[in-house]
């Protein structure tokens, strides 16, 4: 059997503005803090939490103290040995002492148990029934339905005021706490030591947030009967925080380092007193500790609100020292860490706008890009279902690009494609079509600019079923190019392009001239030089001259040597102009003579074009 913590539904740190408001109200509340000058002496006498000296029960609904701390082992074997020679009413009230003995322990959930196999009871135990079932939920932090028609909120009940003070926090009521504060520490002297220390430190809490600090110091007294709880980071943070609300900063920042030694969920709230404080001061100084602080304590607390709480203040501390990268880091640790919460959906939020100006401070080259693809791989596994991410992917694959860096930019394509589809089976409204196919595009150019034609040719085929007439005539260019690299000479001239480019009209034209197709060949070689006569090379020129001189077409043939004097330059190709341009023998008389004059001519051609490099 273990005992139960007790945990409260509604933090009372969290009441902290609600509770504010009745304490104003309150005419016992102090005067407003002033910052502290000397130590106060401690009013006597010193309030202590003892055992009562008797066993005889005081109130038969329900009194813990009948059960004292030191005697739990004898005294559930009474009852276990009593309860098995008992039927009926009289077994019932057995296992009412059993549940009255567990809570006594603050073993809630065994109480919890027992209490409900108790299905038939007589009439006569049903109200004591109704007081320990109240009193198991109220020690297990839930509230009690009709809490007023309770047993234990009876006027004539000494620890009324103590139950109503677990009621008020569990259900955040202002008024019914700072209306009980006073007295429920007097009905924390009706309850055993293992209850009154689980209930101590939460009450003690709700004085210090309700400014009842003359009350909390009294009470803190209380807490020194635990001497693992007074001198443990709980002890200090309370202290803390009653320094903090006196405006006695030193004496506060003292208590709170002290209990950041430890790593319990009170050392995790006073690193992020220590960071509210900070920010408070303002300080470039200040602000430096708080990062200090609560890095070192973000392993230290797992799993809770307390982890989301040290998270959220880091990233508001990173904030007001403009570490956006840091900030958004942590932001994407709280969707990873706690998907579907509040809090993720909060850190969403929030990285919306950061995530645009952390990109752009490396699209601008504000962060170095080693620097910035570091962070950006940091944050892929965060954002990848975030809606706006593909878009930033891709234009980072863009910027790679820009920079000559194809195969990682090839890579950044791909990772843009595959969140933009992983984007549509959970959300279709999400991306569209153009998107799909502008990414698969990006992709594809990355791949042939970078060599890797193979992949390129394949992320083609994924646009076969592209229907959009100008994004057609752009994938055509592409997949032309790609077939020119790789000598497909077929695919290159079945790949109808609209508005072929440049590149697109020469590996046409000279994949014509390699098939000997002479005439089209002449045709597109023309149309290269008409359309882009400014990149129309010497090259382009050789390869029109051959084909334009095996077409017959000698206007072309003339034209192109006199377009290119720089051909004369080479004997080579003087010869070989001339060979071309000068008419040859009439064959119409089939002289021995003719006959030879022809294949010396093209002898002499061969020879050219062979020392000319073709």
């Amino acid at each position: 059997m273990t005992r139960a913590r007790f945990m409260l539904s509604v933090p009372v740190w969290v009441l902290v503005s609600t509770l504010g408001v009745w304490a104003a109200s309150d005419p016992e509340v102090e005067a407003p803090p002033t910052e502290e000058t000397e130590s106060r002496p401690k009013p006597p006498p010193k309030l202590e939490i003892t055992q009562p000296q008797t066993s005889v029960q005081q109130l038969f609904d329900l009194d813990l103290r009948r059960w004292p701390e030191e005697r739990f082992y004898e005294n559930l074997t009474d009852l276990i040995n009593e309860l098995s020679v008992r039927y009926g009413a009289e077994a019932t009230a057995v296992l009412l002492d059993t549940a009255e003995l567990f809570l006594g322990q603050m073993m809630v959930a065994e109480a919890e148990s027992v209490l409900e196999g108790l299905e038939v009871i007589v009439s006569g135990q049903a109200r004591r029934k109704t007081a320990l079932v109240h009193a198991q939920q109220l020690l297990g932090g839930d509230p009690v339905e009709a809490f007023e028609t309770s047993p234990l909120s009876e006027e004539n009940r000494p620890d009324r005021a103590f139950w109503s003070v677990l009621q008020a926090i569990n259900t955040a009521d202002g008024q019914m706490l700072n209306d009980n504060l006073s007295d429920g520490v007097i009905g924390l002297m009706h309850q055993t030591r293992p209850v009154a220390r689980e209930v101590l430190p939460i009450i003690i809490e709700a004085m210090i947030e309700t400014e009842k600090l003359v009350l909390a110091d009294r009470t803190l007294e209380l807490l020194e009967s635990f001497p693992d709880l007074n001198d443990a980071p709980m002890g200090h943070y309370l202290r803390g925080r009653a320094a903090e609300k006196r405006r006695n900063q030193k004496t506060a920042l003292t208590h709170y380092f002290e209990a950041i030694k430890g790593f319990d969920r009170y050392a995790v709230r006073s690193r992020i007193a220590i960071a509210d404080m900070a920010m408070k001061d303002g300080g470039r100084g200040a602000l430096m500790a708080a990062e200090d602080v609560l890095e070192n304590g973000l392993d230290a607390w797992r799993g809770d609100l307390f982890e989301i709480a040290t998270l959220e203040k880091l990233t508001e501390v990173y904030d007001i020292a403009e570490e956006r990268v840091e900030s958004l880091i942590l932001l994407s640790k709280i969707t990873m860490r706690f998907p579907g919460t509040a809090a993720a959906e909060r850190a969403e939020a929030r990285s919306s706008d950061a995530l645009r100006a952390v990109y752009q401070d490396g699209f601008d080259g504000k962060i170095p890009l080693s620097r910035w693809l570091s962070v950006h791989l940091r944050l892929v596994p965060a954002f990848r279902y975030h809606p706006e991410y593909a878009q930033l992917v891709e234009e980072l694959a863009d910027h790679l690009m820009e920079l000559g860096g194809t195969s990682m930019a090839a890579k950044e394509y791909q990772r843009a494609l595959e969140f933009r589809l992983d984007l549509i089976e959970m959300n279709g409204s999400l991306v569209t079509v153009a998107d799909i196919d502008r990414n698969k595009l990006k992709l594809a150019r990355a791949f042939a600019k970078g060599g890797q034609y193979a992949e390129a040719k394949a992320a083609i085929a994924a646009l076969d079923d592209t229907t959009d007439i100008v994004l057609r005539n752009q994938i055509n260019r592409l997949r032309a190019k790609v077939a020119a690299h790789i000598g497909d000479t077929d695919a290159l001239l079945r790949t109808h392009v609209m508005s072929p480019s440049e590149d697109n009209l020469r590996n046409v034209s000279h994949a014509l001239w390699e098939k000997q197709d002479w005439v089209q060949a002449n045709e597109f070689y023309n149309r290269l030089w008409a359309e882009y006569p400014e990149s129309f090379a010497l090259s382009d020129a050789t390869y029109l001259l051959i084909a334009a001189h095996r077409s017959g077409d000698r206007n072309t043939a003339t034209r192109v040597v006199e377009a290119f004097p720089d051909m004369t330059a080479s004997q080579n190709w003087v010869r070989l102009a001339e060979s071309f341009l000068t008419q040859p023998p009439d064959v119409s008389t089939l002289t021995r003579d003719a006959a030879d004059e022809r294949l010396d001519r093209l002898s002499n051609a061969l020879s050219n074009i062979e020392g000319n490099g073709l």
